[in-house]
């Protein structure tokens, strides 16, 4: 079984009425982007988790070993449209096209939207650029880093599968019939279901894919009840490089789960949530959310895990 190694907590709050949590993170030009969900609470509530009086984005630099350049600590992305006005959350950064492109999950109180950005290679000019008109909530989104024979593949999760669906351009995913008329099962867009018991509550993307020699590594969180009153953990799937409907090997066990106090305990309880990861120095790491109070960083063997992978192709 592939072991992650767990190097701690990389951010956290000043005290227990605000959380730093789901950090999207990007390794660009030898530094770590990190984007956080800043959450401000009205009170320590833990188990299935406080009333958030807002939720915004902040941004924070670590090195590529995990240690912290810069910790702005307040919202740079703040609800500037109804359909956000409770808050932004749960940001994944990635790159396409030569762009940087930023998902979030806009909450109005009644659904959940993915709204997108982009911004610079210096994370010094953020821009707006819309949402996604989906009926239906919808979150955990993120595009493939390249184009899968010549379109955009766009991951996204309608509970409680994992969905992934294509455009000729961004234009196309703002488009209001296309989702008028939308059910995943009915537009071939469903790519994974939970089947395991870690994971059959709900799946959902975690880590924009990474391209291997194998296949696309790809970083998915699982939500499953045997634990009380539920847990959320970390896996690993490998993709089809022109087919990522085509799942090639999944591990059939969690790579993260809950195990150190700062993940077992705080607003949340139970919960390993990556957002972000990279590969640098013959490791993968992975930038996750604790106990949806603080941000973490584990990191694994590359070898090993393509190793791993390879031990469940077929299977």
């Amino acid at each position: 079984m592939l072991q992650f190694e767990k190097l701690g907590v990389i951010l956290k709050p000043v005290d227990n009425l605000h959380a730093k949590f789901n950090t999207g993170a990007l390794l660009l030009n030898d530094k770590v982007h990190l984007l956080y969900r800043w959450a401000e609470i009205p009170e320590q509530t833990g188990g299935f988790g406080p009333k958030y009086l807002q939720n915004y984005i902040s941004y924070a630099q670590m090195t590529p070993e995990g240690k912290l350049l810069r910790d702005d600590d307040r919202p740079i992305f703040e609800a500037t449209h109804q359909w956000e006005k409770v808050g932004l959350e749960d940001p994944r950064i990635f790159r396409l096209d030569g762009k940087n492109y930023i998902t979030y999950t806009a909450w109005d109180g009644k659904q959940a939207r993915v709204a997108f950005a982009t911004v610079n290679d210096d994370f010094t000019e953020f821009k707006k650029i819309g949402i996604v008109p989906a009926k239906k909530s919808d979150k955990d989104a993120f595009f493939f880093p390249e184009r899968i024979n010549g379109k955009i593949a766009y991951v996204h999760r309608f509970e409680p599968n994992i969905q992934i669906d294509y455009f000729d351009n961004i234009d196309d995913l703002f488009d209001e019939e296309f989702w008028n008329n939308y059910e995943p099962d009915e537009n071939g867009s469903v790519a994974m279901t939970g089947i395991y018991e870690w994971e059959k509550g709900k799946i959902g993307g975690s880590v924009p894919p990474i391209r291997t020699e194998l296949g696309w590594l790809f970083v998915y969180h699982g939500v499953g009840h045997d634990r009380h009153p539920f847990c959320y953990r970390g896996g690993i799937a490998l993709l089809d490089i022109n087919d990522p409907h085509k799942i090639l090997a999944r591990l059939p066990y969690p790579v993260l789960e809950p195990t150190e106090d700062y993940e077992i305990h705080g607003d949340v309880d139970n919960v390993v949530f990556p957002c972000g990861g990279y590969i640098h120095d013959g490791y993968l790491y992975l930038v996750y959310g604790g106990a949806d109070k603080v941000t973490a960083l584990a990191r694994c063997k590359y070898d090993d895990i393509i190793a791993e992978l390879k031990n469940h192709i077929g299977k």
